[in-house]
């Protein structure tokens, strides 16, 4: 986006609940003169602030923040950033856009895009589904907030954003978060939570932070603000953190819950087996999802993406082949099948391998998932019958 549309855009923010507006739109009046409407989105410029200086983004000059973006410190934090971020753009995001844009169905336009297993991982989600109104993730890692930097010393700050870099290092080396170390990695002590580096990830792909604004499942499955949860037991706890494009376009929103998907889980929470059955029709999206799904103990939440989703983008760590039943699904393979290493030995799918044998190649231009060293990507993209048709000609 351009330094200008950015600075029209920003021009609109007062001085302590900013607003963004969405692009106008032409209305007739009886004179038939052109009048324009506008629709604002009041958002809060702290929170926004502050998940922009733990992003190592520039950022407006409220509160405490004022001259800490000026220290060595943050500047060669916020170096860093840029630099690991250009990177992975060049090397992976922008193919992975491309490739996107050329192979999904309708990928800008999706209402709901489900991510189990995601971890903080809305980097990759958004790259694929970029204009999704609901993402909806789901994980083991914890829920967390954005530190208050206002009370903290200058060394806990600069302890925080080494956090924050260390945490990123795996998915800027192998494009994904490895669970048992991010348990660690994100606890209170620590950079504490998902929020935050969801809400870095909103900011680096062009976003502003609306709101961030804990919720709960019910037992009835139904998510609430959790300040009206407060006296129920029986809640799951999540997070939403609404957000708007640079472009000040139509607002966007992040679901995240930390809850067990097993079956076993699930068993022992109704409330969030309900609020799965309420899911509308999603594009489901699966990676790094450590082959879980290919178990029998895992069988609710693979039944429920086949249920929910009309279309679903994964690499072989989710669900596995034999389990598309092929009267329900086109199916279209990209890359190469390579049994996985041996942390995952055990897995074994023939049939994948016989169906990566009999189908076209189709190359996968970029690099993701668990065989980023070896570069045997594949990915596994099926649509369902009656409701998408697969792009003719690819």
């Amino acid at each position: 986006m351009s330094t200008r549309k950015l600075i029209v855009c920003l021009a609109l923010l007062p001085v302590i609940a900013l607003s963004c507006n969405s692009k106008p739109a032409n209305v007739k009046t009886s004179a038939d003169t052109t009048v324009i409407k506008r629709i604002t989105f009041p958002y809060d410029t702290i929170i926004d602030n502050r998940v922009a200086f733990i992003s190592g983004v520039a950022h407006g000059k409220t509160e405490c923040l004022r001259g800490l973006d000026t220290t060595t410190k943050w500047k060669s934090f916020s170096y860093a950033m840029d630099s690991m971020f250009k990177k992975i753009e060049v090397n992976r995001l922008q193919k992975m856009r491309d490739w996107a844009d050329s192979e999904l169905v309708n990928n800008q336009a999706p209402t709901t895009v489900f991510y189990p297993f995601s971890g903080p991982d809305f980097l990759n989600a958004n790259v694929f589904f970029p204009k999704a109104q609901n993402y909806i993730m789901i994980a083991l890692e914890p829920i967390g907030d954005i530190p208050n930097l206002c009370k903290m010393q200058p060394k806990g700050i600069n302890n925080y954003l080494t956090n924050v870099n260390h945490s990123l290092s795996d998915i800027f080396m192998r494009s994904y978060f490895i669970t048992m170390k991010m348990l660690g990695a994100l606890n209170k002590d620590s950079v504490n939570g998902t929020v935050p580096l969801i809400s870095l990830f909103i900011k680096r792909t062009g976003h502003n932070i609306v709101s961030i604004k804990p919720i709960g499942v019910d037992p009835t499955g139904n998510w609430k603000y959790l300040d009206s949860l407060k006296s129920m037991k029986g809640v799951t706890k999540g997070v939403k953190i609404d957000f708007v494009d640079v472009d000040c376009d139509k607002p966007q929103s992040v679901f995240y819950f930390k809850t067990d998907l097993s079956d076993n889980g699930l068993n022992l929470n109704p409330g969030f087996r309900k609020y799965l059955s309420h899911l509308p029709n999603s594009y489901s999206y699966l990676k790094a999802a450590s082959y879980l799904m290919q178990w029998k103990e895992f069988s609710m939440i693979r039944n429920t993406i086949f249920e929910k989703s009309d279309c679903i983008l994964q690499d072989d760590s989710g669900i596995g082949y034999q389990y598309f039943d092929k009267t329900k699904w086109d199916i279209r393979l990209y890359g190469k099948y390579q049994k996985p290493n041996k942390e995952f030995g055990n897995i074994n799918e023939p049939d994948l391998a016989k169906a990566y044998k009999d189908s076209v190649y189709r190359k996968v231009p970029f690099v993701l998932g668990y065989n980023w060293k070896t570069k045997s990507i594949n990915m596994l993209y099926a649509v369902k019958k009656g409701k998408m048709k697969l792009p003719v000609g690819k």
